[in-house]
C-alpha cells in the first residue's frame, strides 16, 4: 500500500512541493487547488479459473522506435525509458503468477519498428497486445528545476490513466479490443488508480460512456494509432499516467505501484481470457 503522505514526502524541491500542494492555476490572485486523486493502491489477487492454462501476453514498451523517444516527463525522463522499465516489471509480475508467458516488444534501448513489433506478436501467437505509455496532456505548463541543471515542464491539470482502443476492422476483433480496454480500466480503478476524464483529448478520442478511463481512437484515419488497429489479436494502449504531474510520475517509480498495476492487468486478463 502506498500512502498519499509518503508519496508527497518523496517529492523533492520547492517546485514539486508546490505541485504536491495541488496548485493548478491562478484565479484572481488565488491558487486554485485540485482534488487529490492519489489515495492508497492495493494489489488484487487474481483468481484463475480451472483450465485457464498459460496464456501468451505481448507487452509493448511504447516508443523506442527510430527517432521516436516519446514525451519528456516533469523529471526530464524520456517516455521510452519509463515504458521499458514498466514493461519489464509487468512482465516479471505476470510470469510470477504461473498463468502467463510474456514477451516484450523490445528488451533494451535499441530502436524497434512498430511493424516489427506487430509481426513478432503475431508470429509468437500472442493472445493479447498491451502497449504501455505515459501521457502528456494540455498545451501549457510551468518550467521547474527538479534537479540542478535540469529544467522540465510541470502541468497538474490532467492526472490519471486512460486506456485507448480502436473500433476499426472486423467487428468481432473490435469487440474484443473494447472488452479488453474496459476490463483493464475497470481493474485499474479497482486497485485505486485515478481515471482521466478526457477533456484535453478534444476530438482525438471519444470517451466511453459506460467505463471511466476508456477512449476510442478518433484521429483522422491516416493518423490513427498503428498498434491499436493492426494487430490480429485484441490490443489496447495504456496511458499509465500524466507524465507532467510530479505526483503521478513519482508514484510510478514505486515498486508497489508497478505491482498494483500488474495485479490489475492480471485480473483484467482473467476477465477477458477466462470467460
Amino acid at each position: 500500500m502506498i500512502s498519499r503522505r509518503s508519496l508527497l514526502l518523496g517529492l523533492a524541491g520547492a517546485g514539486a512541493a508546490a505541485a504536491a500542494a495541488g496548485v493548478a492555476s491562478r484565479r484572481g490572485g488565488r491558487a486554485a487547488r485540485l482534488p487529490d486523486p492519489f489515495g492508497p493502491l492495493v494489489a488484487l489477487t487474481p483468481r484463475f479459473p480451472a483450465g485457464f492454462g498459460v496464456r501468451r501476453v505481448f507487452v509493448d514498451p511504447g516508443h523506442g522506435a527510430a527517432g521516436n523517444p516519446g514525451n519528456s516527463s516533469c523529471f526530464c525522463r524520456e517516455e521510452q525509458d519509463f515504458t521499458l522499465a514498466a514493461a519489464r516489471a509487468l512482465g516479471e509480475h505476470l510470469r510470477a503468477t504461473g498463468a502467463f508467458d510474456v514477451r516484450l516488444a523490445r528488451e533494451n534501448a535499441g530502436p524497434v519498428a512498430y511493424q516489427a513489433r506487430v509481426e513478432d506478436a503475431e508470429a509468437w501467437g500472442a493472445e493479447v497486445f498491451l502497449s504501455l505509455h505515459s501521457d502528456v496532456r494540455g498545451q501549457t505548463g510551468e518550467k521547474w528545476n527538479p534537479a540542478p541543471g535540469r529544467e522540465c515542464v510541470v502541468n497538474l491539470a490532467a492526472p490519471g490513466f486512460s486506456v485507448l482502443w480502436s473500433d476499426e476492422g472486423e467487428p468481432k476483433l473490435a469487440e474484443a479490443r473494447h472488452a479488453l480496454a474496459r476490463a483493464v480500466a475497470r481493474r485499474m480503478r479497482d486497485v485505486g488508480f485515478w481515471a482521466y476524464g478526457g477533456v484535453e483529448y478534444g476530438d482525438l478520442y471519444a470517451v466511453d460512456p459506460e467505463q471511466a478511463g476508456v477512449f476510442v481512437d478518433r484521429h483522422a484515419p491516416a493518423q490513427r494509432i498503428f498498434v491499436l488497429r493492426r494487430p490480429k489479436m485484441p490490443s489496447v494502449l495504456v496511458e499509465t499516467h500524466h507524465a507532467l504531474d510530479p505526483r503521478e510520475a513519482k508514484l510510478w517509480d514505486e515498486p508497489q505501484t508497478l505491482a498494483a498495476f500488474a495485479s490489475a492487468v492480471a485480473a483484467a486478463l482473467v476477465d477477458v481470457l477466462g470467460s
